[in-house]
C-alpha cells in the first residue's frame, strides 16, 4: 500500500507492516473463539476461551493505527516526487479500484457467512440484492482501503492548495516528550467527544465509508503523525531512534493497564467516565505499541532478506485475500471437537500461507493486477 522508491525504503518499516498484516490474520482468526465475541461476527464457534478475549483486546488496539501511520510515513515522498495529480491517480489504481471491487464482489459473500453459519433461509443472491444493502451492509476488511483513499485525497488536495504545505522542507528533528503527551491528549479528547454519542466499539457507515466513530481521530491522527515523522527524519540515520529500554516497558505496562480496565467490573455499565479513561489508556497503549515495535524492528528486524522481501511484497495481497480463505475454513472447523487453541493455530497458519501463495502467484504476477498489488 506504499510505494516509495526501493533505494529510499526503510526495510524495518516494511518488515513491521508485514508483521502487522500477520497480526490482522491472527485477530480475525481468534475472534471466533473469544468470550464475549461480537454477536454479528462471521463465524462463531461453540467453544470459547477468555484467553482469546485478552488477546483480541491487545492485538486490536494498535494494528490499524500502525497501518495508517506507515501509509502516512510513505505518502509524502511519493507525493513530493509525483505531484498531487499523479499521486492520487496512482492511489485510485492501487487503492480505489481494489476497494470498490472488494465492496461489491468480495464483501457480500463474506458477510453472507453471518447468515449461512446461523442457517438463515436465504440464498447468497437474495442476500446480495436485499439485506446486504440494508441492515447487513458492511465492507469486510476493505473498509480500510476506503478510509485510506479519503486520507490520500485530502493530503493531495492540501498539497495542491497550500504552497506552504507543499514547500515543507524535510530535515532531522527529534521529538520532544511533550509532543507525545500532546498527541495522546488531543486524540483522546476528540475520541471522548465522539464517545458521548456512541459505544467504544461501535461500527458505523454512511454507505460510502465504514468506520468506528470513536477511532476516527486515531485514523487521521496516526496518518498525519506518519507524514510528520517522515518530514522530521524519524527512524532514519541521524534521526529519532527510540530507546528499547524506555518504550518496551511502557508498551507492556500500558497494555496491561488497558486490559485490566476494559475487563474490570465497571465495563458492565460503561458511563462517560469509564469511556474517557478507556480512551486515554487505549491511546497511550497504541502510541507505545507503535514506537516500541518500530524500535524493536530497527534494532532486530531491519534486514532485507528474501523471506522478508516476500512478506513485505505480498502484505497487501494477504490483507486483501485472507477473509475469503479464513472465514470458510473457520466454519468448516466448527463441528470438529479438538482444542480451540489448536484450531486457531491451524487457521492462522493455513490462511496466511494460502493468502501468501495466492498473492505471490496471482495478484503480484498477472498483468493489471500486479500494478495494483
Amino acid at each position: 500500500m506504499t510505494d516509495a522508491p526501493a533505494s529510499s525504503r526503510n526495510h524495518a518499516m516494511d518488515n513491521l507492516r508485514a508483521v502487522i498484516v500477520f497480526l490482522v490474520v491472527v485477530l480475525h482468526a481468534i475472534i471466533s473463539y473469544m468470550e464475549f465475541a461480537p454477536p454479528w461476527w462471521y463465524v462463531l464457534d461453540g467453544q470459547r476461551s477468555i484467553v482469546f478475549t485478552y488477546m483480541v483486546l491487545l492485538i486490536d488496539v494498535p494494528i490499524m493505527q500502525i497501518m495508517f501511520f506507515l501509509a502516512g510515513y510513505y505518502a509524502w515522498p511519493s507525493l513530493a516526487k509525483r505531484g498531487p495529480a499523479r499521486f492520487f491517480t496512482d492511489k485510485i489504481r492501487r487503492i480505489g479500484i481494489p476497494w470498490v471491487f472488494g465492496v461489491l464482489a468480495l464483501a457480500p459473500p463474506t458477510a453472507y457467512l453471518i447468515y449461512y453459519s446461523r442457517h438463515a433461509p436465504m440464498s447468497l443472491w437474495t442476500f446480495w440484492r436485499t439485506d446486504f444493502w440494508g441492515p447487513a451492509y458492511q465492507q469486510s476488511v476493505y473498509w480500510y482501503l476506503g478510509v485510506l483513499l479519503a486520507l490520500f485525497a485530502a493530503t493531495a488536495i492540501l498539497f495542491a492548495a497550500s504552497p506552504r504545505f507543499a514547500a515543507w522542507t524535510p530535515g532531522i528533528r527529534r521529538p520532544a516528550a511533550w509532543q507525545a503527551g500532546a498527541f495522546v491528549i488531543v486524540v483522546s479528547a476528540l475520541s471522548t467527544l465522539i464517545a458521548t454519542r456512541c459505544d467504544l466499539d461501535l461500527w458505523s457507515n454512511n454507505r460510502v465509508f465504514v468506520y468506528q466513530p470513536v477511532r476516527i481521530p486515531d485514523y487521521i491522527g496516526y496518518f498525519c503523525l506518519g507524514i510528520f515523522a517522515c518530514r522530521c527524519g524519524w527512524f532514519t540515520e541521524g534521526g529519532f531512534q527510540p530507546r528499547l529500554r524506555l518504550w518496551v516497558p511502557l508498551w507492556l505496562a500500558s497494555g496491561t493497564v488497558y486490559v485490566i480496565w476494559r475487563m474490570g467490573p465497571q465495563a458492565a455499565t460503561p458511563d462517560l467516565g469509564f469511556k474517557a479513561v478507556a480512551i486515554v489508556l487505549f491511546n497511550v497503549f497504541c502510541l507505545a505499541s507503535l514506537i516500541a515495535m518500530i524500535a524493536l524492528f530497527l534494532r532486530h528486524v531491519a534486514a532485507s532478506s528474501r523471506f522478508w522481501r516476500a512478506q513485505a511484497r505480498n502484505s497487501y495481497g494477504i490483507y486483501y485475500l485472507h477473509p475469503l480463505i479464513l472465514y470458510p475454513l473457520t466454519l468448516a472447523f466448527v463441528p470438529l471437537s479438538f482444542s480451540i487453541f489448536l484450531k486457531a493455530t491451524i487457521l492462522v497458519v493455513a490462511s496466511y500461507a494460502a493468502s501468501l501463495a495466492a498473492s505471490s502467484l496471482v495478484l503480484t504476477r498477472l498483468p493489471g493486477l500486479r500494478r495494483m498489488f
